[in-house]
């Protein structure tokens, strides 16, 4: 496996399928994957190639193609940057579940009913998700030295931002991708470890990317199907963020406030059946014994009141309202101050 520890000079030519990007070039178009009965199936791919040496990083988005705050992030971090100020290389894919995008379904496709981000590595002996997957592993993000694969909660799903790295035992390896989750989050860093009560997602781009020899980190903001502009700017803020540690961009970074280091996440569900009265919002710090929600039945009495097994914060709430016995209300994180990290404590700042 090719080691990515080194810089890639800006200056080579770019090329991924028939898109090509000469030094001080940035050009656009399509990366081939297959085809259905009404049509090609293709990514989009944007490639900036800088004047000046520096890393080559790779930006997705779209993986789940209703998750919209990062897909318009990386719309914009593609039109904003110019190889006349960039250091090194972006590769882009502001979109890479094309169909999923048009069809505006969540979490799988529309043609294998697939879920892109539980199957990876893939084969390009399965159905389309599946050589999906591989072409985005084997011909776009291993390409690259970092990758960021940009989300939100998806339909349903709504979201506290967190950057998340899976841990390699690759000591170099590891203290860059956690540099990099540190630097994308506001406020709370997942560091997924195998055996862990915090293990990596099983079949994740990331953690496929992260076993290729690539950085590879999961940055998350927004959800529900929404595209709020806070939720864009965490996206926008981060890339940029993580761009200037890698002195691809001018500026230096900042982490602005305590973080949070995750060690394990739990789930709040119903016992009973009924309507969903919320008591608590995104990223609330909650106690053991608190009320999550009430549960009414069609009669408006209350069947059951949900309380929190644990401290934590509220890190995905189900924006369902109508709930069967088994149905998910809340996800909580249960953190612990994040400890000093030589990597990043120098860009610490108070708010």
């Amino acid at each position: 496996m090719q080691s990515k520890e080194n810089k890639l000079p800006a200056q080579r030519t770019v090329r991924i399928g028939e898109v090509i990007a000469e030094r001080g070039q940035k050009t656009r178009g399509f990366l081939q994957v297959g085809e259905t009965a009404t049509g090609p199936i293709q990514v989009p791919l944007v490639l900036i190639n800088g004047e000046r040496d520096g890393p080559v990083l790779c930006l997705t988005a779209g993986v789940h193609a209703t998750e919209y705050p990062s897909i318009d992030a990386l719309m914009r971090l593609t039109r904003e940057l110019t190889p006349e100020t960039l250091c090194g290389t972006v590769i882009a894919v502001p979109v890479v579940n094309m169909h999923m995008f048009a069809n505006r379904l969540g979490f799988v496709s529309p043609i294998d009913g697939l879920n892109l981000n539980k199957i990876a590595p893939g084969g390009r002996g399965g159905s389309i998700s599946e050589i999906l997957a591989e072409v985005l592993l084997d011909e776009v993000i291993t390409q690259a030295e970092y990758h960021i694969d940009m989300h939100a909660g998806d339909l349903g799903e709504i979201l506290y931002a967190f950057g998340g790295y899976p841990m390699t035992g690759h000591m170099g390896r590891d203290r860059r991708g956690e540099a990099l989750a540190r630097l994308f989050s506001p406020r709370l860093v997942a560091l997924y470890r195998e055996g862990s009560k915090l293990p990596a997602a099983a079949g994740s781009i990331v953690l496929e990317a992260t076993r290729r020899g690539v950085v590879s980190i999961l940055a998350e903001s927004g959800g529900n199907g929404t595209l709020e502009e806070a939720d864009v700017q965490v996206h926008l803020a981060g890339v940029r963020n993580i761009m200037r540690y890698l002195k691809m961009i001018d500026g230096s970074p900042e982490i602005r406030g305590q973080q949070l280091i995750a060690t394990e996440r739990y789930v709040t569900r119903a016992a009973r059946a009924g309507l969903v009265r919320l008591k608590v919002s995104i990223g609330e710090e909650v106690q053991r014994g608190q009320e999550a929600a009430e549960i009414c039945n069609v009669w408006g009495d209350t069947v059951e009141r949900l309380t929190f097994a644990r401290p934590g914060i509220t890190g995905l709430i189900w924006s369902h309202k109508a709930v069967s016995t088994g149905d998910p209300i809340v996800r909580c994180w249960i953190s612990e101050p994040a400890p000093h990290f030589a990597e990043t404590d120098c860009f610490m700042r108070s708010k």
